[in-house]
């Protein structure tokens, strides 16, 4: 092996690219086919909201046109008040609180651990008299410590939300991911479970689903519905964020090979992490024992010190390799966590008002202020690699041999 990096003139471990994330085919095809043949007047929505609800164990399911959408459906469905607050991580996607904001919430962050979900401890810290709910995010397929939010949830009567986004079939201690919380959503924007787009709201509970059925229609008396048969009217101010027919569509055959994906991609993940056990200065987020990770994304924390080089660096010198490597996750680069990114540490959502952030407040909520320092001192030394269902022997190897190489550089 040439041991002068890639980004400094060397030969390149790989050429050839990796193979596809999905497997899109003629069954595809045929079913979108279908929709367009009824002039729309079929639609399989209701078909994949019932075979999704039997896959998970819980009684309802709600299609609608993204993940985002979803976690907007859930703060929606439990109808909280202009300025009440909601516990989630600062690492994850805006989507997962993009919806708690358009809904007029504030968002407060707590810390995590080396799993990258929510530190339990810092959750309980973060509640106070105006908290309404808990967003528990699933990150890359990585359950949360779920007894202890459900714990936590009870004794201070707070919604728990999931967001199953990157966790498509994970399990917490053998149940999955989205039957836990009172309420959940789930994106299917090229996710294990993909349509190009659409997500999904899970509840068990009916006095949720009602609302959410109606919030996700613009609260209109739709047959089957909770208001069915009541004149045609706006009943409260909701979006309109159905599920297209051709996603619901695409989402009823992925179904079929969402498990395949997802043995693959566990399969890939952790032959790597046998070729990369004996490499101290590569930690892979850490997965509680009885867990079940799905690896939506694979992610590693650097000992940037110990190599002398950032995150940033060391992904940047594998992506040279051929194998492509990503830095800290969002809301760990430049911008820092959600709570330093422009649309709240400015802020800047509502024109130039501080709205809600100041609503019935002496002093309004300062993101510039917040802090959560393991999360900044842990997620700022992530890197990610490349994870296909599709991974071949060569492909872990070449992986591996990416990274050996350019850790032998930093450490010479």
């Amino acid at each position: 092996m040439d041991g002068k990096l890639a980004i400094e003139g060397g030969t390149p471990i790989r050429a050839a690219p990796f193979g596809p994330s999905h497997e899109f085919g003629d069954e595809d095809i045929a079913a979108v086919g279908d929709v367009l043949r009824s002039g729309f007047n079929r639609h399989p929505g209701r078909e994949f909201e019932r075979e999704f609800a039997a896959r998970h164990g819980v009684k309802h399911a709600i299609g609608v046109n993204s993940g985002t959408s979803a976690m907007h459906v859930c703060v929606g469905a439990i109808n909280p008040d202009p300025g009440d607050e909601i516990i989630v991580t600062p690492w994850t996607a805006g989507g997962s609180i993009i919806g708690a904001l358009l809904h007029n919430c504030v968002p407060i962050f707590a810390d995590v651990d080396d799993t990258f979900t929510l530190d339990p401890q810092d959750v309980e810290a973060k509640i106070g008299p105006r908290t309404r709910a808990i967003i528990a995010v699933h990150l890359f397929g990585n359950p949360c410590d779920m007894d202890a939010l459900q714990e936590i949830a009870r004794r201070h009567d707070l919604f728990l939300i999931e967001d199953c986004a990157q966790a498509h079939f994970a399990r917490y201690q053998g149940q999955v991911v989205g039957s836990m919380g009172d309420i959940a959503g789930f994106s299917f924007g090229g996710k294990h479970l993909s349509a190009g787009g659409g997500g999904a709201v899970l509840t068990d509970n009916e006095v949720l689903w009602e609302r959410a059925l109606l919030f996700s229609d613009a609260a209109l008396p739709r047959d089957p519905g909770p208001y069915a048969g009541r004149p045609y009217a706006n009943y409260f101010l909701a979006p309109n964020y159905k599920l297209n027919a051709m996603m619901a569509a695409v989402l009823r055959v992925q179904l079929e090979k969402v498990d395949g994906y997802i043995a693959g991609k566990i399969n890939a993940a952790h032959q790597l992490f046998e070729h990369l056990a004996d490499i101290d200065e590569v930690t892979p987020q850490r997965v509680r024992p009885g867990d079940r990770h799905t690896y939506w994304g694979l992610r590693f924390t650097l000992d940037s010190e110990r190599l002398g080089c950032s995150a940033d660096e060391f992904a940047a010198a594998v992506s040279a390799e051929g194998v492509q490597a990503a830095g800290p996750y969002i809301g760990s680069g430049q911008e820092g966590p959600l709570y330093r990114n422009p649309f709240l540490a400015e802020p800047n959502c509502y024109g130039a008002s501080r709205f809600p952030f100041d609503y019935g407040r002496e002093r309004p909520v300062d993101y510039r202020l917040v802090q959560c320092p393991n999360g900044e001192e842990l997620m700022g030394r992530g890197f990610g690699l490349p994870i296909s269902p599709f991974h071949t022997q060569e492909d872990v190897e070449d992986i591996a041999q990416a990274v050996r190489k350019v850790v032998a550089h930093y450490r010479s």
